[in-house]
């Protein structure tokens, strides 16, 4: 079966296979899809800010707190590098999906083209203690041929924690570079909806109105687990 799924917003066209009560992911691809419309369509809550030039969107689960984040978006922007740099047209589809499934908290901003708050028109962001951090880039070398010039990886903040907060995202970033962004997506398993947590493999879990997704992304499964769920899907 190949379906089109959305997580924390970001689509991607699935290959799966049934095993018993268990969908197997097999092939992932980037991909765009519309959305359902009219009587079957799912609208993504959303809490526009600062007279609408920023909306918060969560795409999975419930809305989050966004007390003080007015006062937060009013006020200093802070800014942390990740240190990722890299080189010509660049392919970060997999970081999106990995910070989707991975941080806490996790939610989109939206703004308008040539918003002073957010520079990003669609962002990747997290909201907590009246406080949000988003991930950005900017060209750091520009040049005529396209495979030389240089982005640099950022991550704008604002509020109360906008330093814990930015930090945090900004080591997403490195563990992604450091550990998953040559090994491509993760294994990943689609279980039935009222699947207890104890019977779920180990790995980070998405929840769904109808299923609960496990990504068993590198880092963050005990040595082996990927090869055991690997060598056990070979047996099939």
């Amino acid at each position: 079966m190949v379906v089109p799924l959305e997580m924390g917003g970001f689509t991607r066209s699935l290959t799966l296979v049934r095993r018993g009560d268990v969908l197997h992911t097999m092939h992932w691809t980037y991909c765009g899809f519309v959305r359902d419309r009219g009587a079957a369509a799912r609208t993504a809550p959303a809490v526009p800010l600062v007279d609408g030039e920023v909306t918060v969107r969560w795409e999975d689960g419930a809305p989050g707190e966004t007390t003080g984040l007015e006062e937060a978006l009013r006020g200093p922007r802070h800014e942390v590098t990740t240190s990722l740099v890299v080189r010509g047209v660049f392919n970060f589809e997999t970081l999106q999906v990995y910070a989707a499934t991975t941080l806490p908290r996790f939610c989109r901003l939206a703004a308008p083209q040539g918003s002073t708050l957010v520079t990003q028109q669609d962002a990747a962001a997290m909201v907590a203690d009246g406080s949000l951090a988003y991930l950005t880039y900017r060209k750091v070398k520009d040049a005529s041929d396209p495979a030389d010039r240089l982005t640099e990886f950022f991550i704008h903040s604002y509020g109360p924690a906008a330093d814990e907060l930015a930090e945090r995202f900004a080591e997403c970033v490195r563990t992604w570079d450091q550990k998953v962004r040559e090994s491509g997506y993760p294994p990943m398993t689609v279980h039935p909806a009222g699947t207890p947590d104890e019977q779920l493999p180990t790995g980070d879990v998405l929840d769904k109105p109808s299923a609960r997704l496990v990504f068993q992304w590198p880092g963050r499964v005990p040595d082996g687990a990927q090869a055991l769920l690997a060598a056990t899907e070979d047996s099939r």
